[in-house]
């Protein structure tokens, strides 16, 4: 993993390099616009470098924070970037990531209950707008507990 890691980690400097944006600090409530304008982009890791096939593997790059979704050859992509936004989004939302604060070390069982819902069985879901609002519900109503 150390190697997915490294890999990432050049990935996102070197796009935010090339944009020239200066990072600034956001404060708890700002999640969504944070996402918005976060880093993304596509690394593809060689069979064998880590993994024994080739991979796809997604990454934003929220603030100092990175996010990283690893796809076989054969998944849509950009079937992947709305799933890992969304999934990204609920982290930041409900987990506090960008505060000072954080409670993702303490509250775990919600980032499994996001991919639980989210990404059942590590399995992407097409989903239309009805059983989005739906799944968007149902996580709203775990997470406020």
């Amino acid at each position: 993993m150390l190697v997915l890691l490294r890999q990432v980690l050049s990935a996102v400097s070197l796009s935010r390099e090339a944009s020239g944006r200066q990072l600034v600090d956001a404060v708890p409530g700002e999640e969504a616009l944070v996402l918005q304008d976060a880093d993304c982009g596509v690394v593809r890791l060689r069979a064998g470098d880590p993994f024994s096939e080739e991979m796809s593997v997604l990454w934003l790059g929220v603030q100092s924070l990175g996010f990283t979704l690893v796809c076989e050859p054969h998944e849509n992509l950009l079937l992947a970037e709305g799933v890992f936004r969304n999934l990204t989004r609920h982290c930041l939302e409900n987990l506090h990531m960008l505060g000072q604060n954080s409670e993702v070390l303490l509250k775990s069982s919600r980032i499994d209950v996001l991919l639980s819902r989210l990404l059942p069985h590590g399995q992407l879901l097409f989903l239309n707008h009805r059983f989005a609002q739906s799944l968007e519900k149902e996580v709203a109503a775990y997470m406020a507990k």
